[in-house]
């Protein structure tokens, strides 16, 4: 599972922080935490079978303050600041910059059982292992995610998981090389598991398409299989765009083309109906391009819902907007209606539920939870919250996961945004239930004090 973390620009896309439904599982020691091999993968620094959250951002969140990574820790009494880990760059043994730390990604690279971070700092990529005491330093470079300039890993795009089906984690790297043509780029494929020093058990070549020299890759899960497979995120500020879907296999990620996604402001996957298959998530805003030419996109927003059952590149999707029975409000040209999409269980019943956001990017006013079932995604049930307000910018949608450990995925909003990194955040957190979630968030907190 990944949550949306505060990346650099270029890292940024469009995609929503999908919360991904794989099926991978990890080869864990007897002494770490065992789950069932369809349970989804969390991202768990400690070992403890609650999620965590990834954070970065400035002590006190000041401008000058130390930068630090770490993670807020789930728990049974849910988030709560004063159980954050943090790590400095002292903590850490990396030398004094003025460049920020920043969360690329998270995953268990050395199969050990807990979630590891793979962070931004001088000199390129670096690991934090996590491990039965958490998330603890010093951060490890990686040798194949070595960088001459800082600013160079701005234009990093990765995606971490198990491409190949070996129950080892892997990472896929697409490098737009700095100071050349924007079509010049180099891709490479890592397969895990990576030893204590950082090193890959195999490095080589990614073989992608051309059309990736103006685009990020991003996990996807195409079919419901043990393999983590690839979306090439084209154009994460035109409007609306298609994606191209890559299936990974047994010699790794992007073994197949399977073809272009509908066009769409975001993308993901899910099984909202309950069968076994990826379905295909679009959330399509109505708000138009800036850019001249695109006056004609002026819509309600929608989530179409293409059911993979029926082959979800060419099924004709089930549209879900605000003028659909049992959703809060009133569809409205460019009104926003699924600018933002989250995948998790709610209600516990097993099957996907999706969370869609209203409003313009950055600035969200509402939550709408989807429940998915038998027919798939539909309004029955659907609950509708307000958007806090915070001093420390707009929440958005961060995470859909059961922080709590009671069997309901928790919906997490935020102020932490990948596009506009910050030195402090606000974070909202409404607990999920058999009835969706209350009105108003049950936690509100910032992260100034850390």
């Amino acid at each position: 599972m990944k949550y949306r973390t505060t990346l650099p620009p270029l890292l940024a896309v469009a995609l929503v922080a999908a919360v991904g439904c794989g099926t991978a599982t990890t080869d864990l020691s007897d002494a770490a935490p065992v789950r069932g091999e369809n349970d989804p993968v969390i991202d768990d620094t400690n070992g403890d079978g609650h999620p965590d959250l990834p954070i970065d951002g400035r002590l006190g969140g000041a401008p000058d303050g130390e930068p630090y990574v770490g993670a807020l820790l789930g728990g049974e009494n849910g988030l709560d600041p004063d159980r954050a880990v943090v790590l400095t760059r002292t903590d850490l043994g990396l030398p004094e910059a003025e460049d920020p730390l920043e969360v690329l990604d998270t995953g268990d690279l050395d199969g050990d059982g807990y979630t590891d971070l793979v962070i931004a700092a001088p000199g390129g990529g670096h690991v934090v292992w996590g491990g039965p005491e958490g998330l603890t330093g010093p951060a490890v470079p990686l040798p194949w995610l070595s960088v001459d300039d800082p600013t160079d890993m701005y234009a990093i795009s990765l995606v971490v998981g198990d491409m190949d089906g070996d129950g080892h984690t892997d990472v896929a790297v697409l490098d737009h090389l700095q100071g050349t043509p924007v079509d010049t780029w180099e891709s490479t494929y890592h397969r895990g598991p990576f030893d204590r020093d950082g090193a890959a058990a195999e490095t080589r070549d990614l073989t992608l398409p051309d059309d990736v020299q103006d685009a990020t890759i991003e996990a996807f899960d195409a079919d419901g299989d043990a393999y983590q497979d690839l979306l090439v995120v084209r154009g994460a500020d035109e409007s609306p765009v298609r994606h191209l879907v890559l299936r990974s296999g047994p010699e790794g990620p992007a073994q197949e083309t399977v073809g272009d996604t509908a066009p769409g402001h975001v993308h993901t996957s899910a099984d909202v109906d309950g069968d076994g298959v990826a379905d295909l998530l679009v959330g399509v805003s109505g708000i138009p391009n800036n850019e001249p030419g695109h006056d004609d996109e002026l819509h309600p927003g929608r989530v179409d819902v293409h059911l993979g059952a029926e082959g979800y590149l060419d099924a004709d999707p089930i549209r879900i907007d605000r003028d659909t029975e049992g959703v809060a409000g009133a569809a409205e040209d460019g009104d926003g209606f699924g600018n933002g999409l989250l995948v998790g269980d709610v209600d516990g019943d097993g099957v996907d539920d999706v969370v869609a956001m209203t409003g313009p990017s950055y600035a969200f006013e509402e939550a709408t939870l989807l429940l998915g079932g038998a027919e798939g995604l539909t309004g029955t049930g659907s609950v509708t919250v307000e958007v806090p307000s915070s001093d420390l910018g707009n929440l958005s949608h961060h995470a859909l996961t059961d922080i709590d450990g009671d069997g309901h995925a928790d919906l997490v909003l935020s102020s932490a945004h990948p596009a506009v990194p910050s030195e402090a955040d606000t974070f909202a957190v409404f607990l999920g239930g058999p009835e969706g979630f209350a009105d108003e968030p049950d936690t509100v907190f910032t992260t100034e004090g850390l």
